[in-house]
């Protein structure tokens, strides 16, 4: 019983077709086969040969076969042991599979939009579609400014629109602006809400009821601060007053020259110079008495120079992105701070530099709402 077992995991069904010379004693050996039991399909004949196809675990009895009756057998392996066979529909098969992947991979098929209600995103999907629908190549798809833009002219209620590819997807996810921006009045009490979304760091509160902690992520619209206190059973109108500061991210788009034209100080040396003539580079002066400042001035001049610089990656650390984090830094409200900063994404085409920057932004949140 283990024997059959055995020999039943060695059984090759892979066919073979044999071509047998037309000779005498060809049907002979076509009744050895049969008197072994061995099964023969396809027989076909032509003018010169006996065409048929058995199992390759056969082959050792039909050449027993062939010697016995002396004819001429010629083998043709219908199955080989290649793992990829080399055969020109393989070629084809292989290129398929490697430029297709290739070639979907220069396209969006799909568009995701993100929006709070279904009539949202339907109302952006018809905008969407109307200027640009997937599938479509992405050197024709618009930049995320362009797309950003689009938007929120349409749909005033939005106050930032959050474009991102990730392969062959591209996610549009609008964020509402609040709808009503209360103004602060002194003669009213207000809560203290969130202004957008982020993770509280510390307080400068005047007066009011904290309702969160730091290091405890908040979203839009969450109460930071009350204006209401309670004591025992009684709540007590108080005001909230102050700053709550978090942290957010912040992603921006920048566009600058690749060629950027700015002034190097070369030298620096001090002059005496009449009271009324003034020095274009004039940095410092020297305080005199009085008397003597009627008549001259002692001042630090500076020796400028112009260069003009073409923008490469090696400039990325030490030109780019230190004047992006001041262009950043002058568009935030005072009191605010970039923590941190990360580049995403830069490229240098048409003599334009493009990319992206994620700041870590330390600001406060905290808008005042009025208690009804």
């Amino acid at each position: 019983m283990h024997y059959k077992l055995k020999n039943m995991h060695k059984i090759d069904y892979r066919r073979v077709r044999v071509s047998v010379a037309k000779n005498p004693k060809t049907n002979d050996l076509l009744q050895y086969l049969h008197s072994h039991h061995i099964a023969i399909h396809h027989v076909r004949t032509t003018k010169d040969a006996l065409q048929f196809e058995i199992a390759r675990q056969h082959i050792s009895v039909l050449r027993k076969a062939r010697s016995k009756y002396g004819v001429k057998v010629k083998l043709d392996y219908l199955t080989t042991d290649e793992l990829l066979p080399r055969r020109f529909i393989t070629l084809i098969s292989l290129l398929c599979l490697w430029l297709i992947p290739i070639f979907c991979n220069y396209w969006i098929w799909e568009i995701d939009i993100q929006a709070t209600t279904p009539e949202e995103k339907l109302a952006i999907e018809r905008l969407v579609q109307e200027e640009f629908a997937a599938p479509i190549l992405k050197n024709r798809l618009p930049a995320d400014q362009e797309v950003r833009e689009l938007i929120m002219q349409k749909f005033r209620e939005y106050s930032w629109v959050h474009v991102a590819k990730v392969g062959s997807k591209m996610t549009i996810q609008p964020q509402l602006a609040p709808k009503n921006e209360v103004q602060e009045n002194k003669d009213d009490y207000y809560h203290l809400i969130a202004r957008n979304s982020g993770v509280i760091t510390h307080f400068d509160i005047k007066s009011g009821e904290r309702k969160v902690t730091p290091n405890m992520t908040v979203y839009k619209g969450d109460t930071l601060v009350s204006g209401l206190m309670v004591v025992g059973e009684k709540q007590l109108l108080i005001g909230a007053v102050g700053d709550v500061y978090a942290d957010y991210w912040l992603e921006s788009d920048f566009v600058i020259p690749q060629k950027v034209q700015y002034e190097v100080v070369t030298e620096e040396a001090w002059h005496i110079a009449f009271a009324k003539d003034g020095l274009p580079t004039e940095v410092k002066s020297l305080a005199l008495p009085k008397w003597l400042a009627r008549y001259v001035r002692v001042v630090k001049v500076e020796t400028r120079k112009k260069v003009v610089e073409t923008l490469t990656e090696e400039h990325i650390e030490s030109r780019i992105l230190p004047l992006l984090h001041e262009k950043m830094s002058q568009s935030l409200p005072m009191k605010s701070r970039i923590k941190k900063e990360n580049l995403l994404h830069i490229q240098f085409e048409g003599g334009k530099v493009k990319g992206k920057v994620l700041y870590l932004i330390n600001e406060n949140i905290a808008k005042p709402y009025p208690i009804h």
